[in-house]
C-alpha cells in the first residue's frame, strides 16, 4: 500500500498517529531519534521540519509516511521531491511564542499557491491557528476543505499551572488538552465529514479523548519528543498506539452493534 493510501487508510478508521518532531527543530540527530521511535513503534506517520538534508536523510532511513511542516510555501512544495507524502502548514505554537501571528487570509494564501503548485499524489493538511474565534475556525476550515485540502488540524492553548491541592497526571494531561479538544469538538460539528487530525498537548492519557470529540487522528510532540531516549520514546509511541488501536477497535465494535439494533 503506497504511503498516500496508508494515511487516508488511518483517517478512515479513526486511529492515525502522527508523531512530530517539531515544525523548529532542525536538529538532525534528535530528528532522528524521533523518526526511529516513531517507525520502530508502530505509528502511522511522521511529522518533520522543512529543513531538505533533515528530510533526505530521515526518508532515507524510515519507511513511515511522512509530513513536511512549515509555514514557508517555497519549502513545502520543495519537499515533495525530497520524498514528503504529506505537506502540512502550520503547527503554529513556537511561533506565538515569537509574537507571530497569523490570520485566515495568509494561510488560506499560503494554502491556494501550495495546492496549485504540487503533484495531486500528495496530501495536503493544514493547522487551524487556536488563536482565531471557534466561528472563524470552522470558516477557515470549510475554505480550506473547499479548496482541497484532505485535512485540517487543530491546536489549543496550554492552560496555567492546575491548583496544588491536584497532583494526578491525568488531570494535568486533560487541562493541558482541553483548548485543542475543544476545538476539535466544535469542528467535527461543523464538518461532519472532515478528516481532523488533533494536536497541541496531545498525550497517551488524551489521545482517545481526541477520538472521542470527533477527531479522525491525532498529532503527538512535545509527549514524545521531550524525552531523552530513543528507548523512551519507542515504549511511549507504542502505549499510544495500544492506546487509540484499543479505543478504535471498541468504537467499530459499538457502532456494528447499533446497526444490529437498528436493523432489528
Amino acid at each position: 500500500m503506497k504511503n498516500r493510501d496508508k494515511i487516508l487508510n488511518a483517517l478512515k478508521n479513526k486511529n492515525l498517529v502522527k508523531i512530530i518532531s517539531g515544525i523548529q527543530n532542525y536538529d538532525r540527530q534528535k530528528t532522528l531519534a524521533v523518526a526511529m521511535a516513531a517507525e520502530m513503534g508502530g505509528a502511522t506517520a511522521l511529522d518533520i521540519c522543512d529543513d531538505p538534508e533533515i528530510i533526505k536523510s530521515i526518508r532515507a532511513l524510515v519507511q513511515l509516511p511522512l509530513f513536511i511542516s512549515s509555514i514557508d510555501p517555497l519549502k513545502l512544495i520543495a519537499a515533495q521531491s525530497y520524498g514528503a507524502d504529506a505537506l502540512e502548514i502550520g503547527n503554529y505554537e513556537s511561533f506565538y511564542k515569537l509574537g507571530k501571528m497569523f490570520t485566515p487570509k495568509e494561510i488560506l494564501e499560503i494554502a491556494q499557491f501550495v495546492k496549485k503548485s504540487v503533484t495531486t499524489d500528495v496530501l495536503l493538511c493544514c493547522t487551524i491557528p487556536a488563536t482565531l474565534e471557534i466561528e472563524n475556525q470552522i470558516k477557515l476550515g470549510k475554505d480550506l476543505l473547499s479548496s482541497g485540502f484532505h485535512m485540517v488540524q487543530t491546536e489549543g492553548f496550554s492552560l496555567g499551572s492546575p491548583p496544588a491541592d491536584r497532583k494526578e497526571a491525568a488531570y494535568k494531561d486533560i487541562l493541558k488538552a482541553a483548548s485543542t479538544l475543544t476545538n476539535t469538538l466544535e469542528l467535527r460539528k461543523a464538518l461532519p465529514n472532515a478528516n481532523i487530525i488533533c494536536a497541541s498537548g496531545i498525550t497517551l492519557t488524551t489521545s482517545p479523548l481526541a477520538l472521542a470529540m470527533g477527531a479522525t487522528g491525532v498529532g503527538i510532540g512535545t509527549y514524545i519528543n521531550s524525552l531523552t531516549s530513543q528507548n523512551e520514546m519507542t515504549e511511549k509511541v507504542k502505549e499510544i498506539m495500544f492506546s487509540v488501536n484499543t479505543f478504535t477497535h471498541n468504537y467499530l465494535e459499538e457502532l456494528k452493534s447499533a446497526k444490529k439494533v437498528l436493523v432489528v
